[in-house]
């Protein structure tokens, strides 16, 4: 890597730049065992003069869409309760006792997918037979729906749960936000067995929870059919942990402002949007990310600190691979600005004229009168 400084190449009259490239598998050092989180140590440190600055900008990027959009510890188990009809219990307000399905393998997984494994794994733990409980995917409505085919009531624990931060709510459609409770459907048997609604803790916290019944736009004296699903309040958003992909450096703490962290500034060197399919390598070209170039406030540098992370700056797992990027370093000539005027002295340096021009104006006229009387 060759130092910058001039700011054009004296034969073509056009600005000069570098290129970084830098590959995950050469860092210098890895971090928490995860190769998207590396430092690089450059042989050569990139120096510029005090009166000349740096552009830097992502021109190219190859990352292989090896990680999963559910990760163990982030959205990988969904509490539930099964108990008789109208009853959801709480402990603490805590739906209690509850039992935990844990989404297992990791990976990239699927609406129809997620639902079929659910749907065994939740009728399983509760001891229950095949489909008694039955959890599907509305490919119209683009929504999960939930229903109970056997006497009793199933509660998902979402808002009440032991560990709401590990649970799949918002994946499954059930925001934290703007959930009246933890969603239940249950069948009270007889002709018209199906109701559903929200249940929320006691006052205490402990017994039997408050009941919310949804169906039929509000509390209705009789149950509904057994076509009557429980759907989510929102779309299924399987993408929910990860969205976008922000490649994030040591070296642009004060370039870019994220709503993340409340608008203020933010260490994001560039944005790479997710375009391929999990398996497929993720490419981002020099005409995507020259646009943007960020003015850097340091002057020189020998190491440089990436990270790949999603939208909440949680890293990213590429399972083993690395990635490559590019990066563009453009060397530009501060130019000297001119010092704003002092409001206040412009202020002052008005009033002094207009006293200026009052005074004489006084004294012309007084000259005047002076020259009237002595010619009478």
């Amino acid at each position: 890597m060759s130092k910058g400084g001039q700011t054009q190449v004296p034969e073509t009259e056009t600005r000069a730049s570098r290129v970084l490239f830098i590959s995950s598998g050469d860092a210098t050092a890895i971090f928490n065992n995860n190769r998207s989180n590396f430092k690089f140590t450059l042989e050569e440190a990139v120096v510029v003069p005090n009166h000349h600055s740096i552009l830097m900008s992502l021109i190219g990027a190859e990352i292989p869409y090896s990680f999963y959009n559910f990760v163990e510890g982030r959205n990988t188990i969904l509490f539930f309760q099964y108990t008789t009809p109208g009853n959801t219990n709480y402990v603490g307000g805590i739906v209690s006792p509850t039992q935990g399905i844990q989404l297992r393998p990791e990976g990239n997984w699927n609406e129809t997918q997620l639902a079929a494994y659910l749907t065994e794994g939740i009728n399983t733990l509760a001891g229950l037979g095949v489909n008694e409980f039955e959890m599907s995917y509305d490919t119209i409505a683009l929504k999960f729906r939930f229903i109970l085919n056997k006497t009793g009531r199933m509660t998902l624990a979402i808002a009440n749960s032991p560990n709401p931060l590990e649970d799949m709510n918002e994946e499954i459609g059930f925001d934290l936000e703007n959930i009246l409770g933890n969603p239940f459907v249950e069948n009270t048997g007889g002709v018209n067995p199906i109701r559903y609604g929200y249940n929320t803790p006691p006052p205490g916290g402990t017994g039997p929870g408050i009941n919310n019944y949804t169906d039929a736009g509000g509390y209705p004296i009789a149950p509904l059919t057994s076509l009557s699903y429980l759907y989510a309040d929102d779309v299924a958003d399987m993408s929910n942990s990860i969205r976008t992909l922000f490649l994030r450096s040591n070296l642009t703490s004060s370039s870019v402002l994220d709503s993340f962290v409340g608008g203020g500034f933010s260490n994001i060197l560039a944005r790479i949007p997710i375009d391929k399919a999990p398996g497929e390598i993720i490419n981002l070209r020099a005409s995507d990310g020259n646009v943007h170039q960020l003015l850097l406030k340091v002057k020189d540098f020998t190491e440089i600190h990436l990270r790949l992370t999603n939208q909440r700056n949680e890293e990213i797992n590429l399972n083993g691979l690395n990635f490559n990027v590019s990066l563009k370093l453009d060397f530009i000539e501060n130019k000297r600005l001119q010092e704003p005027d002092n409001i206040r002295m412009l202020v002052e340096e008005a009033r002094k004229i207009d006293k200026d021009i009052v005074g004489k104006t006084k004294k012309k006229k007084s000259s005047s009168g002076e020259k009237k009387s002595t010619s009478k």
